[in-house]
Parts: structure tokens; sequence; C-alpha cells
């Protein structure tokens, strides 16, 4: 059965009215909303500058009763960052004095959705003080986070206990997500490792003697967390681990990788021979070995990049014209015959550029060879 137009245009204009109603009613609920929060964000910097001033307007229960709303927490971090900016230490002494109400809410907090328990593990990031290596319950309630954790309350969880700089709990994060196969992501990894407010070389020490139990990703965070040390005994602990030890194969790359930018003498040796294949089960790894290999500049290291030029493995040939590029060798010290290797003369023409101009003498005798 057809609609008579008139009612289908009825309809229509039906539908725009209610979407309009829908519209208005939204910008005024989100207007309100955010007068509220303008609202709330004033009333606890009130309460800072009384903080600050001695007197504070709060008590104990009071404080956890509002601060274990969401809301007033968001309020109250919007609050304490206009703080700390204007007065930097001023949130470390607040949560300092507050301790017990800290403690108090991250058990509140434990037992809300992980959405909420990811903010308030970001709260404790923003603000916390380190607390370093001694004991504290606040620690395990961040790890308990862990249990019916995303992805993203894993991050800001783990960014806390960077923060409050316990290696053993971060050694424990890291167990306890290998453990139940959880992947993340190896650049957050060691971008949040670099902030640990602890010592930095030792946490990457016990991370890395525990490797065994911890899956490629935070293997492969590791080895970039280390890569921001000078000298120290991870390059060889490295190389011995490369060669010797069934690692995953992203952490083998990585390893490699790690031996351009901490170039040592005797990692040269092993480089060739990777990328000669001669290393049994690790022939993909020539590809990372021809570029690291660029830090290795001496006559092996060039004869062997230019033998590498004939690779069957198109980004073998790439890396290792990058990285003779990189020591500067020239087109005629390649020594590549365009007629005899099509593919490493392309190569080299797409890292050198074009090929050199051949000599004038050069150029008759193919003129008088054409006639």
């Amino acid at each position: 059965m057809r609609l008579p137009v008139r009612a289908v245009i009825y309809f229509y204009i039906f539908i725009c009215v209610v979407l309009l109603l829908f519209n208005l009613l939204y910008i005024f609920r989100s207007g309100s909303v955010k007068r509220q929060q303008r609202r709330k964000i004033q009333h606890w910097k009130k309460y800072l500058d009384s903080f600050t001033e001695g007197t504070p307007i709060r008590e104990h229960g009071e404080l956890f009763r509002q601060l274990k709303n969401v809301q007033e927490l968001m309020a109250f971090y919007e609050a304490m960052g206009s703080r700390e900016q204007e007065q930097p230490g001023e949130a470390a002494s607040f949560f300092q004095k507050n301790h017990s109400t800290v403690l108090e809410l991250a058990r509140e907090y434990g037992e809300k959705d992980a959405m909420e328990q990811a903010f308030f593990a970001y709260v404790i990031a923003a603000f916390h003080p380190a607390i370093g290596d001694r004991r504290s319950p606040l620690l395990e309630q961040l790890l308990n986070y862990l249990d019916h954790s995303t992805v993203y309350s894993r991050e800001n969880i783990l960014n806390a206990l960077y923060a409050l700089g316990n290696i053993q709990s971060v050694e424990h994060a890291f167990l306890l997500m290998s453990q139940r196969g959880w992947y993340h992501d190896p650049r957050l990894l060691s971008d949040g490792l670099n902030r640990f407010q602890g010592e930095k070389e030792t946490l990457a020490n016990r991370l890395w003697r525990c490797r065994d139990q911890l899956i490629e990703c935070f293997q492969v965070g590791t080895i970039r967390f280390a890569e921001s040390f000078g000298g120290s005994h991870f390059p060889e602990a490295f190389l011995r681990a490369l060669e010797t030890e069934g690692l995953p194969t992203e952490t083998q790359f990585t390893l490699v990788r790690y031996f351009r930018r901490h170039a040592v003498p005797y990692a040269q040796p092993v480089l060739l021979r990777l990328l000669k294949g001669e290393s049994g089960g690790k022939r993909e790894l020539a590809i990372a070995a021809a570029a690291a290999l660029a830090s290795y500049p001496d006559e092996k290291t060039r004869q062997a990049l230019k033998e590498a030029l004939h690779s069957p493995n198109w980004y073998v040939r790439q890396n290792a014209a990058r990285s003779l590029k990189a020591q500067g060798v020239t087109w005629e010290e390649c020594g590549i015959d365009s007629s005899a290797d099509r593919y490493a003369t392309e190569m080299l023409e797409y890292i050198l550029g074009g090929q050199p101009a051949p000599k004038g003498g050069e150029k008759e005798r193919e003129a008088l060879a054409a006639v």
C-alpha cells in the first residue's frame, strides 16, 4: 500500500522537529555539565589555596567521600594541574600529607570499572611523588587493577608504577602481563620505562635477567629502554644472548639494531656472520645486520657489504647500499658491473643516485664498437 505524499512530508517534518529538540536538549545539557564542572574546579582550587595556607577546609572523611566520585576527581585533577604549574612541588606535598586518603581511594577505585581505575592511575602518575624501593599498599592496589584491565587502563597503571619508582612493582607487572599473554606496544613500554623515577639501569638489569619469563613485546621494550644507557655491561650480555639463546625473532632483530647505536668491536664478527647467513636459523637477521654494520667502518665490513649487494633479498641489498653510503663508499669503489648484476646496479642507483658518467676514452671506444 502506497502512502500519500502528504503523509510522507508530515513524517519528515516530525523527524526534523524531533532532531531539533534533541540537539537543543543536548546543547543545554552539555552547557550545564560544563558550568557544573567549572564550579567544581573552582571549588577545588579554593581547597588547595586553603591547604597551602595550612588551614584545609576538609577533613579526611569528607575529602575521601568527594574524591571517590570520578567527576570530582576529574575536577581535582584540573585544579591540581593548574596549582602545580604555579607552584611546582605542591602536588607532592598534598599527596604526602594525605597518604591515608590516597590509600583509601585506591581501594575504593579498585571496586570500580576499568575506565575509572585508569583515571585514578592517571592522577597518581601525574602528581604522586616517587616512593622508591619501600613497600606500599598503593603499589599492591595498582597491581590489582590489572586483573580486569583494558589496554588503555594497563598503560595508565604502568605509568603510575613508573612514576612511583618502585623496581619490584614494575617487574611484577611485566611478569603478570606476560603470564596472561597480554601484548603491549614496545614503543610505549620503552618510552614509559624512560620516565621511571628510580634507578633506571638497575631496573633494566632486573627486567633483562627475567627475560625468559617475558613475552616478546616486553623483551623488545626492555632492549629499547637499555639503548638509552652509555657504557655498561649490556652490549656483552646482549651479544651473548643473541649468539646462544633461542629468543623470539623480533627480540633478535632488536638486539642486532642495538649494535648499530652501540658499536663495540667484538660485535663486528657476529654481525658479519649474520650478514653472510652463516648462523643457522638466523638468515632473516641479515637485513638488520646489513644496517647495523654502517657503524663498523673498515675494509672487512665494506667488502662484506659489497658482496651483500648481490643478495637475492631486496631489503638486504637496500641496507647494504645504505651502509656503504654512510661509510662514504662511491660507485667506483663498489666495483659493480651493470651487465653482470642488474639488481645490484639498480639498488646503487636507488641509494647513491645515477651511475657516474664514463670517461671520454670509454665513450669513444663504445662508439667505435657500435659502428
